[in-house]
C-alpha cells in the first residue's frame, strides 16, 4: 500500500512539472496570456460546479465557489508577488491597460446584495449572465493565439488538474478530515493554478503581472458564471444561504483587493496583507462548522 501512495506522489509531481511547462511554454506564444490563462484554467472548476448546480447542490456548490475565490485572491496574488520579488527583487507588480477593475467593482456590488438578501435570486442570475457574457465579448477580441499554443496551454491545464484530483485523494487518506477541510483542501482546489504562477513568476520578471492578471481574470468568471447559473437555477424562489461566513470574508477581501490594486499595481507590502487574508480562510469554515 506504502508503495502504491509512493508512486502515486511521485507521478503528481512529475504531472505537476509537465504540465506547468506547457502552460508556461504555451502562454509565451500568446498575446494577453493573462486573460486566456486565467480562462482556461477556470474550465476544470467550472465543470464540477455546473454539475453539482444541474443536480441542486447549491450548498456545496457555492461553499466550493467562495472558498475557492477567497483562496485565489489571497494566496494566488499575494505568491505571485512575493514570488518575483524573491527572484527578481521587484518590489511592485503593475498590470498595463487593466480593464478589470469595473467588473470587479460590480461583482462586488452583486456579492453585498447576495449577503444583504441572504439568497440569489432570478434577477441576480440574469445580472451575472450579461457580466460575464460583456466581460467575455469585451476581453476575447483582444487575444491572439496559435492553435499549437492553445493546445500546449490546454494539455498542460488536464495535466495538472489531474494531478492535483490525484493529490486530493492521496491528502484525505493521511490527514484527519477536519484539517484536510479546514486548511489543506483550499489550497489543493487551486494547486495547480498556484504552481503555474510560482512557475510563470520564477521563469521571468515580465510574467509576474500576467500570472496576477490570471487569478484576477480566473475570480471573474467564477463569480459570473457560478452566481448566474445559481440564480437561473434557483427559479423565482432563489437560493436560500442564510448568513454565509465565507461569502462575508470574500466580500471583505474583495474590497481589500480593489482598494489596494488602485493604481494597478501591487506591492510586496500589499501582498503580505493580501496572504495574511487567507486566515479568513479556515476561520470562515470554522465559524460556518
Amino acid at each position: 500500500m506504502f508503495v502504491y501512495y509512493l508512486i502515486e506522489a511521485i507521478l503528481s509531481i512529475l504531472g505537476f512539472y509537465i504540465g506547468s511547462e506547457l502552460i508556461v511554454k504555451g502562454g509565451k506564444e500568446i498575446i494577453h496570456q493573462g486573460f486566456m490563462l486565467g480562462a482556461l484554467s477556470v474550465l476544470p472548476e467550472l465543470i464540477v460546479l455546473s454539475n453539482l448546480l444541474f443536480h441542486k447542490n447549491f450548498y456545496l456548490a457555492l461553499s466550493s465557489f467562495f472558498i475557492t475565490a477567497l483562496t485565489i485572491y489571497t494566496l494566488g496574488v499575494a505568491i505571485v508577488n512575493v514570488s518575483v520579488f524573491l527572484k527578481w527583487r521587484k518590489r511592485r507588480i503593475s498590470i498595463v491597460n487593466f480593464e478589470e477593475r469595473r467588473i470587479i467593482l460590480i461583482i462586488m456590488g452583486i456579492l453585498l446584495s447576495i449577503f444583504i438578501l441572504q439568497k440569489i435570486n432570478l434577477e441576480i442570475g440574469i445580472i451575472s449572465l450579461f457580466i460575464l457574457s460583456y466581460y467575455l465579448i469585451l476581453r476575447l477580441h483582444e487575444v491572439k493565439f496559435s492553435v499549437r499554443s492553445l493546445l500546449f496551454m490546454l494539455s498542460g491545464i488536464m495535466i495538472l488538474w489531474i494531478a492535483s484530483n490525484n493529490l486530493v485523494f492521496m491528502s484525505s487518506k493521511f490527514l484527519p478530515s477536519w484539517a484536510f477541510t479546514i486548511f489543506l483542501f483550499p489550497i489543493v482546489l487551486n494547486i495547480q493554478d498556484i504552481i503555474v504562477a510560482i512557475k510563470g513568476s520564477l521563469s521571468s520578471p515580465e510574467l509576474g503581472p500576467q500570472m496576477t492578471l490570471s487569478f484576477i481574470v480566473e475570480t471573474i468568471i467564477l463569480s459570473a458564471f457560478t452566481l448566474s447559473l445559481a440564480g437561473l437555477l434557483g427559479g423565482l424562489e432563489g437560493v436560500f444561504i442564510g448568513i454565509n461566513y465565507s461569502l462575508l470574508a470574500l466580500i471583505l477581501v474583495s474590497v481589500t483587493m480593489f482598494i489596494l490594486f488602485n493604481n494597478n499595481n501591487l506591492s510586496i507590502k500589499e501582498s503580505i496583507v493580501l496572504l495574511s487574508m487567507y486566515s479568513l480562510v479556515p476561520i470562515s469554515i470554522l465559524l460556518h462548522a
